[in-house]
């Protein structure tokens, strides 16, 4: 065997296995963001483990910073201490997907929320939330619509949250995530009849966003806006049925046991007794601390 023979053999077979390594590293990171999504909502603690795991693995991926903002966002809001110190992580964290993936919209509205929502001390800035509104905009209408709502919203700026909406309606009629997004907005202050009309306008909508999934989330909202308002009982728990059968095993969207535990809610106000029974067994069947909670308390 010649020695050029000789190298290209060994420089072919140093190759596969630095691809080797990278898909199996790839592989590993996948499953630590996996895991770490699913534990969100049940043991911040371990998921902030699991994406300190894959940051290490994986530093120049976007998409591990954008959860790792998420996760220590979430200690942030949830310490009393740490708080700053997990303010400064996540906001790290999102900046940092964001100049990794600077066409990514997703990666900027993050961003954009962590300076809407976190106080001065922690970095948040209405002034530099609202330059990303306006880059979000320059690359996606639909994305610098919704950009604009949440800061509106945010700022409490209400005239012009309305009358963004109303164009945003307009401009995107059969689309669910408008829709969607206004039913929460109402909902939350508790103007529950106008909330319904515009869930069930969502719900009726022909285009959707495949990963948001806003029709679904509206059935579950749906099911939620009648434990809340006592009212369209029979119809939320048509929705909430109609939801489970639909929902697909997607963290972005409410959990099954929480649909069951909103359909038990509902029963409860009908006298049912076997039906809620029934439902809060099925949602027992859960690690979401929250929701442990919310069962005691029923």
């Amino acid at each position: 065997m010649t020695r050029k023979l000789t190298l290209l053999l060994l420089s072919g077979s140093m190759l596969t296995a630095s691809l080797t390594f990278a898909d199996t590293t790839a592989d590993q990171v996948n499953t630590l963001l996996e895991q770490a999504q699913t534990l969100l909502g049940s043991d911040i603690d371990d998921a902030e483990e699991k994406i300190e795991e894959a940051l290490e693995l994986a530093p120049q991926r976007a998409d591990v910073h954008f959860l790792c903002g998420q996760v220590m966002g979430i200690q942030a809001s949830q310490s009393i201490f740490s708080a700053l110190s997990y303010a400064g992580k996540s906001l790290d964290c999102f900046k940092q997907a964001a100049t990794l993936e600077p066409q990514n919209t997703d990666y900027k509205f993050g961003l954009m929320m962590f300076y809407l929502g976190a106080p001065g001390i922690a970095g948040g800035d209405t002034e530099l939330a609202w330059q990303l509104v306006n880059d979000i905009a320059a690359l996606d209408d639909q994305a610098g619509m919704r950009a604009k709502l949440n800061y509106y919203r945010q700022t409490d700026d209400e005239k012009t949250y309305t009358k963004t909406m109303t164009s945003a309606q307009q401009r995107y009629p059969d689309h669910a995530e408008f829709y969607y997004q206004h039913g929460l907005a109402l909902q939350q202050k508790e103007q529950y009849e106008q909330a319904l009309a515009q869930f069930s306008q969502a719900t009726q909508a022909t285009i959707d966003d495949e990963e948001a999934h806003f029709k679904l989330n509206a059935l579950y909202q749906i099911g939620r806006n009648a434990v809340f308002s006592k009212q369209s009982v029979q119809q939320g728990i048509e929705a909430l049925l109609a939801y489970l059968e639909a929902v697909p095993a997607d963290e972005g969207l409410p959990s099954a046991q929480w649909a069951h535990f909103r359909l038990a809610q509902l029963y409860r106000l009908t006298s049912a007794t076997d039906a809620v029974n029934q439902h809060l067994k099925l949602a027992a069947e859960t690690d979401d601390k929250r929701l442990q909670d919310s069962l005691d308390d029923f």
